[in-house]
C-alpha cells in the first residue's frame, strides 16, 4: 500500500470494480481473519493494558485469550464483509460457551467489520489485496447459553473490557 503526500493511504486498485479478478487478488477468509485478530489486538486488547495469554492457537476458536484482573477471556474474532453481519450459529455458541466454562473461560464475541473505501467494490463486498478498507468495532459481547442471543449491541450484552 502506497500512501500520497498527505499520508492517506491509497489502494492499489483503480476506483471501480475489476473486470478480471484472479482468485490470488482476493483476501480468504483465513487472511481476514488474520487481519481482524490483528486489528483487535493492536487497536483494543493492548491498548487496554491486558496481557495476552499464550495457549490460544490463532486457527482455534477462541483465537484471543487475554487476562486482566485475574479474569481470563475468550475472544471469538468473526470479520463481516460489508453489508454483511456475520454471527454464530445458536448450537455452536452454545457448545462454545459450555467449553469456554470448563476452562473458567468468559466467552467474548468480536464482530470486525470491513468496507472497501471504494463505494463500488464495498457495494460487491470485495475484498482486495492492495485494497484499503474501512474497519469497524463496535465492542465485546459476552456469549451466552441462551437458546437464542441477540447481537445487537444494547447495554444488557456489551462488554466493555477497558472498564
Amino acid at each position: 500500500m502506497e500512501e500520497n503526500k498527505n499520508n492517506i493511504p491509497e489502494s492499489v486498485w483503480a476506483p471501480g470494480v475489476p473486470q478480471n479478478i484472479k482468485a490470488e487478488d482476493v483476501i480468504t477468509l483465513d487472511e481476514l481473519t488474520i487481519m481482524a485478530i490483528n486489528y483487535l489486538i493492536n487497536n483494543v486488547i493492548i491498548p487496554h493494558g491486558f496481557k495476552i495469554e499464550p495457549g490460544f492457537p490463532r486457527k482455534e476458536i477462541p483465537q484471543i485469550g487475554v487476562k486482566k484482573d485475574g479474569v481470563l477471556y475468550g475472544i471469538i474474532v468473526v470479520p463481516s464483509i460489508f453489508p454483511k453481519y456475520v454471527t454464530l450459529q445458536d448450537e455452536f455458541r452454545i457448545k462454545l460457551v459450555e467449553m469456554c466454562e470448563k476452562g473458567d473461560i468468559v466467552p467474548l464475541f468480536a464482530a470486525v467489520g470491513y468496507k472497501s473505501i471504494d463505494d463500488d467494490r464495498a457495494k460487491e463486498s470485495l475484498t482486495l489485496k492492495g485494497d484499503v478498507f474501512m474497519t469497524t468495532f463496535q465492542g465485546f459481547i459476552k456469549l451466552t447459553k441462551d437458546e437464542k442471543q441477540s447481537y445487537a449491541l444494547t447495554k444488557e450484552n456489551f462488554y466493555n473490557i477497558g472498564e
